[in-house]
């Protein structure tokens, strides 16, 4: 790879097809990058096709598809803590071993640097809040463990194979009305348009809510500092710092979407954190990046993406 090229760089997207990649690859292209994108699925949430289709450990082409590739986001993964319980051996084979393939095949091919996906999960429940990045991590669920994993072989791989690195610690992103129907935001929207009830696991959860749109302008912002300085950086978390209780959001979705929805509450689960808010402190001065989408803006801009979707398919059913 020509360090010193002018030309625009390329990245590789795995998990291109999920949230993070869709607006990811609209990020980078509307700031000139190349984007190539590998996925299991054919189409991303925007309805765009996905530019290489396999499973990240058994995909047979990467020394064909990363020889002009500058850099990888690495995103493909076993992506919700419940799906992970649920089946522990699919999330190490796919969220572990799918990075330890990735990041060799990324070496064999001269990648100069690797950006990992990571989470808050890392954190399990945090004895004090608002969380910094050197607290330490200790994970709770097999998700959170996968991702601890992950962030140790990227860092160690790099390290060792002369690629620069970035662990992003993403929390609780929502903002696509076509992301999974059952992530908390997603949930709460459909079943206040539905005039449903608005169901709680528990109660008295805190989290750090990151919109579509800050994620990606961090993880970009990310990508260009890597590819321009050549150096890694450390973890850092990618959230705006404003913890919202969990009945606070239901109550401002039922407001933003004038529904007559009540909330209930069911048992929670123990391998679900309570508890986060994080410190985005790094973020800013590091990256020079800060969140800029409150919580109700966001949410109301999800809830006319969702009201959008609705009539669409409503229209489409006659």
């Amino acid at each position: 790879m020509n360090i010193e090229s002018t030309s625009k760089p390329h990245v590789l997207i795995t998990g291109g097809a999920g949230l993070i990649g869709t607006a990811s690859k609209t990020y980078f292209e509307q700031r000139g990058w190349t984007v190539s994108t590998l996925d299991l699925k054919q189409c991303d949430l925007d309805g765009r096709p996905i530019d290489h289709i396999g499973d990240i450990v058994e995909f047979k082409l990467f020394q064909d598809i990363l020889a002009d590739i500058d850099g990888i986001l690495h995103l493909a993964a076993v992506s919700r803590v419940i799906d992970a319980e649920l089946n522990k051996e699919e999330c190490t084979r796919v969220n572990v071993n799918g990075t330890k393939r990735l990041l060799e095949a990324a070496s064999t091919a001269n990648c100069r640097w690797f950006i990992f996906g990571s989470s808050r999960e890392v954190y399990g429940e945090p004895p004090s809040l608002p969380v910094s990045e050197e607290h330490g991590v200790a994970p709770i669920n097999h998700y959170g463990h996968a991702k601890v994993i992950g962030e140790n072989l990227v860092k160690k791989h790099c390290e060792i194979n002369g690629m620069v690195h970035s662990n992003l610690r993403f929390s609780n992103v929502y903002g696509h009305s076509g992301d999974h129907q059952t992530r908390l935001v997603n949930a709460f929207i459909i079943q206040a348009l539905k005039s449903e009830a608005l169901e709680i696991h528990g109660g008295g959860q805190l989290f750090d809510f990151t919109h579509i749109d800050d994620t990606a302008g961090a993880i970009f912002t990310a990508a260009e500092m890597l590819h321009d300085l050549n150096e890694s950086l450390p973890p850092i978390h990618v959230l705006p710092g404003d913890a919202v209780a969990i009945e606070d959001l239901a109550e401002m979705v039922i407001s933003i979407t004038n529904s007559n929805s009540e909330i209930v509450y069911t048992p929670g689960r123990d391998y679900d954190v309570e508890r986060f808010h994080g410190d985005p402190s790094r973020m800013n001065e590091i990256l020079g990046y800060k969140c800029s989408i409150d919580i109700m803006t966001g949410l109301e801009k999800c809830a006319k993406l969702h009201r959008k979707r609705v009539l669409s398919s409503e229209e489409a059913n006659g």
